[in-house]
């Protein structure tokens, strides 16, 4: 496998700081995927603002019904899409979001969701568990708890809290 060669600028802002112009905090550095036998260039994920990219009460999906593509823990952006196609209420919901000039906003993967509990956990409510992308069955996907850092599979008729992500290339953390 070939590998990317590390991009990250030489000084990197703090976590939770917010990227100007990019439309979000930064949530997490992480790995670029492997296309084609090539792993791409890391990532920087940025999280929405709450005030413009948080919903309460939003249902995944529906509860019984398999999605398929939505089993990735890592592309929640791919997850995201497969759920619209499917008229996900969630998926939806965020990819109708357009801040600050962005309009690439996504639903969070199990592991981009778990990244951003360890690194910004203090940007999220602990009134109720968030949803991920990450699809485990037909009955359930993966919720994300961020009073007591419970992570769980949460019935996808349910009711639970949205956040929307996006992804930007390491540069725009310097720019």
């Amino acid at each position: 496998m070939k590998v990317h060669p590390n991009t990250l600028p030489a000084v990197l802002p703090a976590f939770g700081s917010v990227i100007a112009g990019q439309g979000g905090m930064l949530a997490a550095i992480l790995r670029g995927p492997i296309v084609d036998g090539i792993e791409q260039p890391p990532f920087a994920l940025l999280v929405s603002d709450a005030t413009e990219g948080e919903f309460e009460d939003i249902a995944w999906g529906e509860y019984g019904k398999d999605v398929p593509g939505t089993s990735s823990r890592t592309d929640g952006k791919a997850n995201t899409e497969a759920m619209a196609l499917t008229n996900c209420p969630a998926a939806l919901r965020v990819r109708e979001l357009v801040i600050d000039g962005h309009s690439d906003w996504y639903l969070p993967s199990l592991g981009e969701l778990n990244s951003a509990a360890a690194n910004v956990p203090e940007l999220f409510s602990t009134e109720d568990y968030y949803w991920t992308s990450t699809q485990h069955s037909r009955l359930t996907a993966f919720v994300q708890d961020f009073e007591d850092g419970n992570s769980t599979w949460g019935d996808k008729g349910g009711e639970r809290r949205v956040r929307a992500f996006r992804r930007t290339p390491l540069d725009a953390l310097t720019t």
